[in-house]
């Protein structure tokens, strides 16, 4: 496995753990009474308040066991990686499939669960549709699934309500007339990340409008994106509504931080909004805001708004020196599949859980009516590109969202980066 797996990280040698707490961050030289968990649950991240309080439950629960923590922000990936070959890895990593992760099971960086599922009492937890996605081509189950994620549209319909417009816009007509009003009265109409990840899921799912599913999927998978006809004709829409002034100006240079402030201090009517980020949007501004789906054209491959919704937003992920100290993972991951323990999570912090038996968010009420309107009938499902697009292509292909931010950018040239960015 070594060998195989520091192909994939050489150049990521150099990359440290940051530790929540002084001491080596060698599992092995902690107590074996001690297990140490690799998340991105740093002070001030979503979640990170209640996280912080289970841990301490946990410990007040299983008197003389404890919770090492161990927290990274995007270069989680790479920092387990480094960790991995030296065998200091953490015994229970809790991170997303996405990108690098989708691997390590092949590689034998992580070891399947399967048996540990069944043996453990927790299938029936689980809902079979997050079974399906934490399931590689060979049978074997990456990780715990825990947490996934729905991708709606917010409509702060105060701003609309300014520009004459009475309700969210369900079709593309409806779309169009729209951003004619809300820039009549100098609102703009959508605020977006066109410089990073968020963008290119906006960018994927407005060209899904006329791509069937089993066409995205082999584009995102191999790219040819020029030379597949329903591509171009969803990049030719996305040129249209971008043309026509659908995004903030600068829109090319923003990142998903920005987008979320014009959002949440009501610069913009309109963004496209994964769950965590439904969860931080302030009460005021929650008030009059709506959950739906993006229009889709009427000559399209879809007959309903769209959005994208997931069941990899995170995983429980027992490592090899976690399957050392095995006891212990087991009575972790058991605590965190709690209906007790799962309910905080889904109250506090806003998170679409994939497990079964829970209510919606009581703190949360926006975050309840955007998991109802994402699994309704009144939307559609596009392909989530990251289930598709190979590990490699990942930060190439949002470079290249960019491009197709940029005003006056063609079909053309939009079609050409995208299929550079699978060449990178």
């Amino acid at each position: 496995m070594k060998r195989r797996l520091a192909v994939v990280v050489a150049t990521a040698a150099a990359t440290v753990l940051v530790a929540s707490c002084a001491g080596p961050l060698d599992p092995k030289t902690d107590d074996p009474r001690t297990l140490v968990v690799h998340s991105r649950f740093s002070a001030g991240t979503q979640g990170a308040d209640v996280y912080a309080s289970v841990v301490k439950q946990f410990e007040r629960e299983n008197p003389g066991l404890h919770i090492k923590n161990l927290y990274s922000g995007d270069d989680i990936f790479n920092t387990f990686e480094t960790s991995r070959l030296a065998d200091k890895e953490s015994d229970v990593l809790m991170v997303n499939l996405y990108d690098k992760s989708f691997s390590w099971t092949g590689l034998g960086a992580t070891p399947p669960v399967n048996r540990y599922l069944k043996n453990w009492g927790l299938t029936g937890r689980v809902q079979p549709a997050a079974l399906k996605a934490w399931t590689d081509g060979k049978g074997r189950l990456r990780a715990f699934p825990w947490m996934g994620f729905t991708w709606p549209v917010l409509v702060n319909t105060d701003l609309l309500r300014k520009a004459g417009v009475s309700h969210p816009p369900r079709t593309m007509d409806d779309l169009m007339d729209t951003v004619r009003a809300l820039k009549a009265k100098k609102i703009p109409p959508m605020t977006i990340g066109g410089n990073d990840w968020s963008g290119q899921k906006f960018l994927m799912q407005v060209m899904q409008g006329y791509l069937r599913p089993e066409v995205a999927r082999r584009v995102f998978s191999e790219g040819g994106y020029c030379a597949e006809p329903q591509a171009m004709k969803g990049l030719e829409l996305f040129a249209r509504l971008r043309d026509a002034g659908l995004f903030v100006k600068g829109a090319q240079g923003l990142g998903a931080d920005q987008m979320n402030a014009d959002y949440f201090e009501q610069r913009a009517a309109m963004m496209p909004a994964l769950s965590s980020t439904i969860a931080a949007v302030p009460p005021a501004v929650a008030e009059h805001t709506e959950a739906t789906g993006f229009p889709s054209p009427a000559d399209g491959t879809y007959g309903k708004p769209t959005l994208y919704n997931g069941m990899t937003s995170t995983g429980i992920w027992v490592t090899p020196n976690g399957t050392k100290k095995l006891g212990l993972s087991e009575k972790f991951v058991k605590f965190m599949y709690r209906k007790d323990i799962v309910q905080k999570f889904i109250d506090r912090s806003g998170y679409v859980m994939n497990l079964r038996g829970q209510g919606p968010s009581s703190q949360l009420p926006l975050v309840g009516r955007s998991v109802g309107v994402s699994h309704s009938d009144d939307v559609s499902e596009v392909v989530m590109p990251d289930s598709y697009v190979p590990a490699a292509v990942s930060t190439p292909l949002n470079r290249a969202t960019s491009i197709a931010y940029t005003p006056g950018t063609s079909a053309g040239a939009m079609c050409k980066a995208l299929d550079t960015a699978y060449r990178s």
